[in-house]
């Protein structure tokens, strides 16, 4: 059984089509999404651009759709929620259809391409998404957002929470270099996750933009058991008895 860590999308340089893959987008898409399944939402529709996302809406239609996301860390102007989770409760999102972009996290999952399983991972579902990954292939490979094109801490500390619940379930794993380092770091920080972040670019920008309740939930581990599993470009609830 192997494990890889790409840094950002477009480090990808095999192909994942035997692969089961995780998404993370810790601050704070993969979250949002996490939390939306979580209370209910019927679907998540990622695309690319605002332009992309207006035209999907009007293309549904109906008052159960929502613009959701972000540019810059803020609300898109005419979008229903922003890319902030604490927006995304059940009574705001529960049977809705959300057709959500952001900055970097919704690019990752478009950019990413064919693998066997794509689930979107966080420090809030980190358990149950290894599990689901495990239970699709005996190759894994998780795919960060990053920050524009870069490497962003906190995706690669919940790769490394990741890839610890996976050792945990199975014993020791064939790991590539930056899951070995992903790992590592999980385990010298994992005891204070927030403080470990302090000074990280993403950490920084979300902060001065007043978000830092939005940070401190997202480093919530474990409280939540929906996977979202995205087939034909469309997320939706895992069924776990499947």
């Amino acid at each position: 059984m192997s494990i890889d860590v790409y840094a950002t999308a477009g480090a990808i340089e095999k192909d994942l089509r035997n692969h089961a893959c995780v998404i993370v987008d810790v601050l704070r898409a993969s979250s949002v999404i996490t939390t939306a399944i979580e209370h209910g939402c019927k679907s998540v529709i990622p695309v690319a651009e605002v332009e992309d996302a207006a035209m999907m809406a009007r293309q549904l239609g109906g008052e159960r759709v929502l613009l959701c996301g972000e540019r810059q860390g803020l609300l898109i102007p005419g979008f229903n929620l922003s890319n902030s989770p604490l927006e995304y409760t059940q009574e705001a999102v529960s049977g809705r259809v959300l057709v959500m972009s952001t900055t970097n996290g919704t690019r990752a999952i478009l950019r990413t391409g064919s693998c066997k399983a794509m689930f979107m991972g966080s420090f809030l579902n980190a358990k149950a998404v290894a599990e689901a990954a495990l239970s699709q292939s005996d190759s894994i490979a998780i795919v960060c957002a990053g920050t524009g094109g870069r490497y962003s801490l906190d995706d690669i500390l919940c790769s490394g929470a990741i890839i610890s619940r996976i050792i945990d379930m199975t014993g020791k794993q064939a790991l590539c270099d930056l899951s070995r380092t992903a790992l590592a770091l999980y385990d010298s920080y994992s005891e204070d996750l927030f403080t470990s972040l302090q000074g990280s670019q993403h950490f920084e920008r979300l902060r001065s933009l007043g978000f830092e309740e939005d940070i401190r939930y997202c480093l919530q581990e474990d409280v939540m058991q929906a996977v979202p599993v995205c087939v034909n470009g469309v997320i939706r609830k895992l069924d776990r008895g499947a």
